[in-house]
């Protein structure tokens, strides 16, 4: 499918993920809308060519007017933390109100899910037909499961939904597990929150854009994806970082968390990284010798 001719919506453009997809659909598809709750960056959107459109998840008359001639919503929007209302309210009732005005008019959804839905495994390799951690304490974690059973609901009826669950989204700016866990371990006496026999199934921001890419343009109605590039020992990953940061360091109390993910169905779409592990760690790295941790802002 080429994206010439389609409009498309992109939540979450305020957040990691969301911005970046948004300036990869622009130069093709004939409009990108992005669903902001803040008026004040609108001119900062429309300088990329997107179109800002004013809403919130939860008042789904504002979804009704973002979505008005829309042939796609890639979902990017999440709420991450642990207030259970928030996460209700964001991944739940948020998610429900997207679904109910896709279908009614006709409008197919990419939506960002996470390898979170099996919940906390200490072992084992998981693929897109693991079962669901059903019934997990964590809000995040059960709201995520339950955008997934609602968006599948909607898709018996009809609803084209396509999904993707992306592991630990890392990036050299503006991301919870790249520069952002340099910056913590500037700032920490001493780490505390690495176990050295952790595996992270780790995807760079950047490929999980061309994920979303792909699925949209060769993807079809039903398609579950992971979205990870490689499941990184800690060794090899943040444990590089601490010794890079010269901070001290102590393992946590806890067991080592191990589970591998699969890798291949993405690539059957013709998928392949354009942003390497090492060249991301080379990049981490150095922001340890940057006086502002940010590299003059270079990603």
């Amino acid at each position: 499918m080429e994206l010439s001719g389609k409009r498309i919506l992109v939540t979450g453009v305020t957040g990691t993920l969301g911005l970046r997809v948004a300036k990869r659909l622009v130069p093709e598809a004939l409009e990108v809308r992005g669903f902001i709750r803040n008026a004040e960056r609108f001119a900062e959107f429309e300088s990329i060519g997107m179109k800002p459109v004013l809403g919130d998840l939860t008042d789904q008359a504002s979804l009704e007017q973002a979505m008005e001639h829309i042939d796609w919503v890639v979902h990017c929007a999440a709420y991450l933390g642990d207030d259970p209302l928030l996460a209700y309210q964001s991944n739940i009732e948020g998610v429900d109100h997207l679904a109910t005005v896709a279908l009614k008019k006709n409008v197919n959804i990419l939506h960002i899910s996470t390898t979170s839905v099996y919940g906390e495994p200490a072992a084992g390799h998981l693929t897109e037909s693991t079962p669901f951690a059903v019934d997990h304490s964590a809000p995040y974690i059960e709201t995520k499961i339950r955008s997934e059973q609602i968006l599948n609901e909607y898709a018996t009826r009809g609803l084209d939904v396509r999904i993707l669950r992306p592991g630990a989204i890392c990036a050299e700016h503006d991301s919870h597990w790249g520069d952002r866990q340099v910056r913590r371990m500037q700032k920490a006496d001493c780490v505390t929150w690495v176990h050295p026999d952790d595996v992270v199934n780790w995807i760079h921001a950047d490929n999980l854009v061309e994920m979303v890419y792909l699925v949209i343009t060769r993807g079809q109605a039903g398609d579950v994806f992971h979205a990870v590039d490689a499941n990184i020992p800690e060794t090899g990953f943040r444990m590089r970082l601490i010794e890079a940061s010269g901070k001290p360091y102590h393992v946590p109390n806890r067991v080592a968390e191990r589970p591998t993910y699969a890798t291949d169905k993405i690539r059957s779409l013709g998928y392949r990284p354009v942003r390497s592990f090492d060249e991301t760690m080379h990049v981490l790295v150095a922001l340890f010798n940057s006086s502002d941790g940010d590299l003059d802002g270079r990603i």
